[in-house]
């Protein structure tokens, strides 16, 4: 099934219905662009990109002679529904705001409603990084070291394909299966009711679980009374991956007791470390070990760190010698 991302820009931040563009990217199952337009709308209003905050102006690009010879809303309506009702993936970035005009659009024209499902790349950006605030396409661009005409609706609906694109490849998994590891809800417009993409699990549930491990850790850590059998790591502080704390937690303790019995220390923070235990399996849950890993491999490039496996610190335990 094709992909279809779409973006909507307003003439006049006062009115949702004053829709003057609609942008619209179609790629296949691969992101290879199969077809992208910008169809071009005659508001019918005055222009007032300022929205409802003073002295906010977003500069649209837009070409008023070229909009006035532009069909209304009302002679491009068909058009938009075989596009968002197609056999096709909706998405859009920050895409309530899109729907909300489209509703918007349509009972000022007295239009029937376009009901389709669609989803946010907004959000799936914001659930895979891992952060707390959504990002705009533009700071997501400059992240990804992409160019792209912001606030021009084909190109806005270009970069949310493309951060879907950077997404299932960087996770190496199907939207779909985005969508299930975050449990994403995928949203829907039907009869001007609009279902909004959420994510049912939610970022405070992932913060839980990691107080719960790291609760976890640190009790092990205060009620075991380590006798040191050796110091072949004596001085030496070792930070775990995340995907490995959060994981089998007989693992974990055999990772503390092979530290704490030799005269290591445990340190949650990679800068205070001198190694860093990585996760070398092929779970899907190293993606949560991403920036932890990126800076392990800056830190070990300045001799700050070093990087090493389970077994390397068992053998170093063991030894006194570094396996790496």
């Amino acid at each position: 099934m094709d992909f279809l991302a779409f973006d909507i820009e307003a003439a006049n931040g006062y009115k949702p219905y004053s829709i003057c563009s609609i942008g619209v990217v179609i790629a296949d199952e691969n992101f290879r662009i199969k077809h992208r337009e910008n169809i071009w709308i005659n508001p019918k209003t005055k222009y007032n990109l300022n929205g409802t905050r003073k002295n906010v102006g977003i500069d649209l690009h837009l070409d008023k002679e070229l909009l006035e010879n532009s069909p209304d809303f009302i002679a491009v309506y068909p058009r938009i529904v075989e596009l968002l009702t197609g056999d096709v993936r909706v998405v859009g970035h920050a895409v309530e705001s899109d729907v909300l005009m489209l509703n918007a659009a349509c009972k000022h024209n007295k239009l029937p409603s376009i009901n389709f499902k669609f989803i946010c790349s907004q959000l799936l950006y914001k659930l895979f990084r891992e952060e707390k605030e959504v990002r705009g396409l533009n700071k997501i661009a400059d992240e990804l070291g992409i160019i792209f005409d912001q606030h021009n609706s084909e190109e806005d609906a270009w970069m949310s394909m493309m951060t879907l694109k950077y997404l299932v490849e960087k996770s190496k998994l199907s939207v779909v299966e985005l969508m299930q590891k975050y449990n994403v809800r995928i949203g829907e417009n039907k009869n001007f009711v609009m279902t909004r993409t959420v994510s049912l699990s939610g970022q405070v549930s992932k913060r839980k679980v990691r107080t719960v491990a790291e609760s976890k850790i640190y009790d092990y850590l205060h009620k075991t009374n380590f006798h040191n059998a050796s110091n072949t790591l004596k001085d030496k502080v070792f930070c775990i991956a995340r995907s490995i704390e959060l994981g089998d937690f007989d693992v974990v303790k055999t990772i503390l007791d092979a530290i704490y019995f030799n005269g290591g220390v445990y340190s949650p923070k990679l800068d205070k470390a001198g190694y860093y235990v990585k996760n070398y399996s092929n779970s899907e849950d190293l993606l949560i070990d991403e920036l932890r890993n990126q800076t392990a491999k800056e830190l070990e490039s300045k001799n700050e760190i070093k990087i090493i496996s389970i077994n390397d610190l068992l053998y170093m335990a063991r030894s006194g010698i570094d396996a790496r």
